[in-house]
């Protein structure tokens, strides 16, 4: 079971600071797949009910619209990548961490509205896949 807080943290283990080099179109279009795929995945496990709908597509809203903000804030930062100067790249990184922060406050009101109607069975479900990954192996 894959962590939730994946879906929020979009950035990846493989940028790094000195990475020039543009993703290719298919990487731009390809990672809105897994975010789609992990809606479905955590609308099953969290067993969300036809009364909880609305309160879910708030959040899978929440999802989708993070991703898309930090794929298009990581495109534009790889775009601009070699005509950046050192002030600039700062900049790109710190605008990402900016969109990530604010998407987490997004997902924390979204989630929360929806959490906070579930019956306890349902939240003990949601709380797994939020949990770190090192706490699923034990």
């Amino acid at each position: 079971m894959k962590p939730a807080l994946l879906a929020l943290a979009p950035l990846g283990a493989s940028t790094c600071w000195a990475q020039a080099s543009a993703p290719t179109a298919s990487w731009h279009q390809h990672h809105a797949e897994p975010v789609d795929d992990r809606v479905k995945q955590l609308h099953a496990e969290l067993k969300i009910t036809p009364a909880e709908a609305d309160k879910w597509a708030k959040v899978a809203d929440v999802m989708r619209n993070n991703a898309k903000t930090i794929d298009d804030l990581i495109q534009q930062r790889h775009d601009n990548a070699q005509q950046q100067t050192a002030v600039e790249n700062l900049q790109s990184w710190n605008e990402i961490a900016q969109a990530n922060a604010e998407g987490s406050k997004a997902m924390l009101d979204a989630f929360s509205a929806l959490y906070a109607d579930m019956p306890d069975p349902q939240k003990k479900l949601a709380d797994a896949p939020f949990r770190p990954a090192e706490a699923h192996t034990k």
